[in-house]
């Protein structure tokens, strides 16, 4: 009898070892899913007229946390997601081929400021891409811009309107004494150098209306799309 308990325990723990246990949600998840909450919801037209862009903020933030719970190792900036909606073919979408991830007025990827650093960032993770303008963006079939994530994983919820004949000064361009002069690498707050936005409804791919005169460094982080 003894001997039958012993094998019978010896299954139990091994079958119990067999089942691979589901991670917990950190909290490190758990902040970067509420920031991509935030960062959405902020992005919504007020009041009304942002009512569905909210309520898809919050399917996605459900979504996500769901996703996180059931994960197997959920680590940021993923948090469990699957990023395969980020490397998709050109050949999938009529214009949009992706998402550069959030920043400020102040473009700075690979290692490269502007409108170049962009360029080049979607060239590596799209190839034969370059930065979205607003017109190409407005162009796009909704279904191009429908569950749009960013190169990291997050949920796109607006982007950076880069329009070459739209005021400089409505491009953040860096108008300080001594600076670049080119658009999309102002800093601060204290010339008169703003920008544009668009807000994105992730759920629907609906674009917003354009809203401008925007503090390039203090008005939230958006995205930058990758179109061909």
């Amino acid at each position: 009898m003894k001997r039958t308990l012993s094998v019978v325990a010896g299954l139990v723990i091994v079958g119990l070892m067999a089942v691979p246990a589901h991670a917990k949600c950190g909290k490190d998840c758990k902040q970067a899913i509420t920031s991509n909450f935030r960062a959405c919801k902020a992005a919504c037209p007020k009041r009304k007229p942002g009512k569905s862009c909210r309520a898809a903020c919050g399917a996605s933030r459900r979504a996500d946390r769901t996703t996180c719970r059931t994960a197997t190792n959920p680590t940021p900036p993923n948090c469990g997601a699957s990023t395969t909606t980020t490397t998709l073919a050109a050949a999938t979408h009529a214009v949009v081929d992706g998402a550069l991830t959030a920043t400020a007025g102040r473009f700075n990827y690979n290692a490269t400021l502007g409108l170049p650093g962009a360029n080049a960032a979607c060239g590596t993770n799209f190839p034969g891409s370059h930065p979205c303008t607003l017109t190409e963006l407005q162009s796009a079939p909704a279904s191009d811009l429908a569950g749009l994530r960013d190169t990291g994983g997050a949920t796109v919820t607006s982007f950076w309107a880069i329009d070459s004949s739209a005021p400089p000064l409505q491009q953040c361009q860096d108008d300080v004494p001594g600076g670049s002069g080119l658009n999309w690498e102002y800093a601060t707050a204290h010339t008169g150098s703003r920008g544009q936005k668009v807000a994105l409804t992730n759920a629907t791919g609906a674009l917003g209306p354009l809203q401008t005169g925007l503090q390039c460094n203090l008005s939230g982080n958006n995205w930058v799309g990758c179109c061909h």
